[in-house]
């Protein structure tokens, strides 16, 4: 394998290495859905004026798993855009843009004194080259740098999401304690009447 096959192959390991991990975070976003709306549920449905010691553990628990969704959610944006600096991923140039800039060396080399078209061109082509695998070196090893970077990203919002699914797991004592306390109560109703019907 040659050095300019080498390097072409890294190039485009490296864009489907991109289109891999951004696909691959929807799955977190769907999970981080989900034990978001679990928290949002179990809080709004827990009573914090039954039982105290219940409701301060039921408070910590729920504050710990508020705190994990958010490093979660924070390490997800995080492998989706780097915030204000983005992900640059770079590219080799257009074709066109790329043509005209062979024969712009093709150009150059024919203007040379005692040059031909035979004896232009081979320098052109080796320049040429030389420059496309400059450009892959340095688009791949950029491409490569972001990877690394949103894997990491994404790696660490995987741990905070798995170490919220624990804390909610553990919110899951103190709401059903609660819930079985509500449940064994007698509901009271209380009516009032408003105005006596006329017999």
């Amino acid at each position: 394998m040659s050095q300019g096959e080498f390097y072409k192959d890294q190039y485009d390991k490296s864009l489907d290495c991109k289109n891999e991990i951004n696909t691959s975070l929807s799955t977190p976003i769907g999970i981080l859905t989900v034990l978001i709306a679990s928290l949002y549920f179990a809080s709004t449905n827990f009573d914090f004026n039954e039982n105290y010691i219940i409701s301060i553990a039921f408070v910590i628990v729920g504050s710990i798993s508020l705190y994990l969704l958010a490093a979660s959610i924070f390490h997800l944006i995080r492998a989706l855009s780097d915030f204000h600096n983005g992900y640059d991923y770079a590219y080799l140039n257009d074709t066109d843009v790329l043509d005209i800039y062979y024969h712009g060396l093709v150009t150059f080399y024919l203007s040379q004194p005692g040059a031909s078209a035979t004896t232009s061109i081979l320098p052109a082509e080796k320049e040429f080259e030389e420059y496309i695998l400059q450009e892959l070196i340095k688009s791949t090893g950029i491409n490569q740098k972001n990877n690394k970077s949103k894997i990491f990203q994404r790696f660490k919002c995987h741990k905070f999401m798995i170490y919220s699914l624990i804390s909610l797991s553990l919110l899951i004592i103190p709401f059903g304690i609660d819930f079985w306390v509500k449940k064994n109560v007698e509901k009271v109703y209380r009516v009032r009447m408003e105005s006596i019907i006329p017999s």
